[in-house]
């Protein structure tokens, strides 16, 4: 800002004043000290605001506006601190658009020549600057009853400055300063003037994207409500309720987007020769007035209680003679700048820190998303040749058990038919019993022959010996005879017993020797047939067991198809093809 609004309110002592100058002097005091006995008096002797301004001295301030404006710059050097109390009083209406053009030195804006260039050219803002003038002209109260505003000039002013200041473009709440400078002066004016507020004002640090100027007015004004309104401050940290919510609207528009027209004037006045710190002396007046009611009310109702200012509308000097009750240290902003320049700046190490952390888990994250894809596309081929090796061992365990059970079968089938060695011991012994039968079918005929013989002999003696012999003799001899023949008969018969038994020893002796055989054979076949079982039991627990494996192995390569990234799932599919063959 310039030397106006950053020197002291006392006036600057050792000044030479003209003849006219002191006669005005003398009356103001003297009206001053009128003003100090009356109970509606607006100043005491300390110089704080206190009551509005009684109207019979308005005259007189109005002729000394007209001395200040006449003499500006002698005013402006040496006699600022009258200048800060003649605008805590209020500006004069119709010399408003002149002191304001004074007090910000709009007069040598460098930028007023290129106005109807910066006109012609086009700007980024203006759709956005088209849809918040539709949306806040036709309704706010400054625009009301102003019939030399109109939107088009509205536009223009915030597009030349859009194109001025592209870092900053447009601002929402410019719309309203820029509104309210309009009902006052002229349109290349009113640019002129919101250049100079942009730059030499802190506006133009409020309105940056980074919103860094703004974040440090909150918290100094946070900083403010929890050293002078405890109370209040903390119902708004019990509620959670956010300074920044009612507060960034008050210094973006300089309470014009809140307050009723005639008290934003007012502030408006003042800020024009003091800057922000009207904006923090008002806002903590209206929390201060509002504090009974706002600590009962929750968030919504405290969003609509600061919303609802319209009672000042009426007496807007009530307003300011509150605000310079407040206590403002500039010692203390300075340290509350400073505090929140500490907070920013170790939040901004924090992001810093964070984002260094955010880009090294991306880095990591991109090296694991390649380590992950080699390493499923190596553990799935290694589970593909694994699957292929399971199911080689299953198909040669199949072939194995099959083999076993067709040597099972083949064996069964042997054991159940002689063999040839049995075959050729039975013909053998067949042949041997065959010529046993034989000689005893021989020796049985000789004994047949011998018996006829014998009965040939007989009937001979019979015939022939009955006239030799004796009736007793021939009945011994024929006696001796039949027994004879009884016994050669009797022998036969024992012959062909015993052959018979010979026969039936020698049947014997061969159904045991291949009973023997043949149970020697079932044995050996039985031990043979209870190694091929257990071989056989051996051969399903490891078929069971390469099954167990298999399906554990198609698991896991399900498991990797739905884990690896879309590079492996063919090979995946591949592998799963192949077990389905």
């Amino acid at each position: 800002m310039d030397s106006l609004t950053v020197s002291s309110l006392s006036s600057t002592p050792g000044s030479e004043l003209s003849t006219d100058e002191m006669k005005l002097l003398a009356k103001l005091e003297e009206q001053n000290r009128l003003l100090e006995t009356d109970s509606k008096s607006l100043y005491s002797v300390n110089g704080v605001l206190r009551n509005p301004t009684s109207p019979k001295t308005f005259s007189l301030e109005e002729n000394i506006w007209e001395n200040v404006i006449n003499e500006w710059e002698d005013w402006s050097k040496r006699k600022v601190g009258q200048i800060k109390v003649l605008t805590r009083r209020g500006v004069p209406a119709h010399l408003r658009a002149m002191v304001w053009q004074l007090l910000c030195d709009s007069g040598n804006v460098s930028v007023r020549p290129q106005y109807s260039d910066l006109l012609k050219s086009s700007s980024p803002s203006e759709t956005l600057i088209h849809r918040d003038l539709t949306r806040t002209f036709p309704h706010h109260q400054l625009f009301h009853n102003h019939q030399s505003i109109s939107k088009e000039t509205l536009f223009n002013v915030l597009k030349a400055y859009s194109v001025l200041d592209q870092e900053i473009g447009y601002c929402k709440g410019s719309v309203f300063i820029v509104g309210l400078l309009l009902t006052q002066m002229a349109e290349e004016e009113a640019f002129c003037v919101f250049v100079r507020l942009m730059k030499d004002f802190r506006m133009r640090e409020l309105y940056k994207s980074s919103r860094d100027e703004l974040g440090c007015c909150i918290y100094q004004f946070d900083s403010m409500i929890k050293e002078q309104l405890p109370e209040l401050h903390s119902h708004f940290q019990t509620q959670g309720f956010q300074t920044s919510v009612f507060s960034s609207s008050w210094f973006y528009s300089i309470f014009l987007s809140s307050l009723p027209i005639s008290a934003a004037m007012r502030i408006f006045d003042i800020f024009m020769c003091e800057g922000l710190e009207i904006v923090f002396r008002v806002g903590l007046a209206v929390l201060d007035m509002k504090q009974t009611e706002l600590i009962k009310l929750d968030n919504e109702g405290m969003m609509k209680c600061l919303q609802n200012l319209e009672s000042w509308e009426s007496n807007p000097d009530l307003m300011i003679e509150a605000a310079y009750q407040i206590k403002y240290n500039g010692s203390q902003m300075k340290q509350f700048r400073k505090d929140y320049e500490a907070i920013k700046a170790k939040e901004l190490e924090e992001q810093e820190e964070l984002k260094g952390l955010c880009s090294e888990n991306k880095h990591l994250k991109h090296r694991l998303a390649i380590l992950e894809r080699r390493c499923s596309e190596k553990l799935v081929s290694q589970l593909r040749k694994e699957l292929e090796k399971t199911q080689l061992n299953i198909a040669s365990s199949q072939n194995a058990l099959k083999e076993m059970q067709a040597n099972t079968s083949q064996l069964e089938e042997i054991s159940a038919a002689p063999d040839e060695h049995s075959v050729l011991y039975l013909r053998t012994e067949l042949i041997s019993c065959r010529l046993r039968e034989a000689e005893a079918l021989t020796e049985l005929k000789q004994l047949k022959n011998h018996i006829k013989d014998m009965d040939e002999k007989l009937q001979q003696v019979l015939c022939g010996g009955q006239q030799r012999v004796s009736s007793t003799q021939n009945d011994l001899q024929v006696e001796l005879l039949s027994t004879r023949l009884k016994e050669t008969l009797t022998q036969a018969i024992l012959k062909e017993s015993r052959h018979a038994l010979m026969q039936l020893q020698t049947q014997n002796e061969i159904h045991r020797n291949q009973l023997k055989r043949t149970e020697a054979h079932v044995s050996s076949q039985r031990d043979h047939l209870q190694e091929l079982t257990s071989h056989n039991k051996d051969l399903h627990s490891q078929l069971q067991q390469i099954r167990c494996h298999f399906l554990a192995v198609q698991n896991k390569i399900q498991t990797f198809s739905k884990c690896a990234p879309s590079s492996c799932q063919p090979s995946t599919s591949a592998s799963l093809e192949h077990k389905d063959t």
